[in-house]
């Protein structure tokens, strides 16, 4: 069961994010969030807010696996900030944790292996 709650969360707020309704995107994330990423990481909602809103990222899911209340999701990425995180579309990782339903963790890696590691979960078996 917390499989696919965590699934149907994670999907919401993908869709939340690449569209810009914040308002609803924050409603499924903890106050606290702890996000890592690039360059850059940060705690709570107006950090978070801040970092999408300045990179203009956009998330397409090509892969992902679930276990209890981890995610890991191969995206293909795409910024359209002028801050520089990608000039391009490009291949990385992220992983989601959960706790109780809301989001508490979104990390971002360039090496699958990292986050098999961060996450627990495996993208190749």
């Amino acid at each position: 069961m917390k499989n696919q709650l965590t699934l149907i969360v994670a999907a919401k707020w993908q869709q939340f994010m690449n569209s810009r309704n914040i308002e609803e995107m924050l409603k499924l994330m903890d106050q606290q969030i702890e996000f890592v990423g690039g360059n850059e990481s940060g705690y709570g909602h107006q950090e978070f807010t801040d970092w999408i809103n300045r990179t203009g990222l956009t998330l397409t899911t090509i892969n992902s696996n679930v276990k209890e209340e981890n995610l890991l999701i191969k995206h293909l990425a795409k910024c359209q900030g002028n801050d520089g995180c990608l000039n391009e579309e490009e291949n990385f990782y992220t992983v989601i944790k959960m706790n109780n339903g809301k989001i508490v963790y979104i990390g971002r890696f360039d090496n699958l292996r990292d986050a098999e590691e961060i996450s627990g979960i495996s993208l190749t078996k």
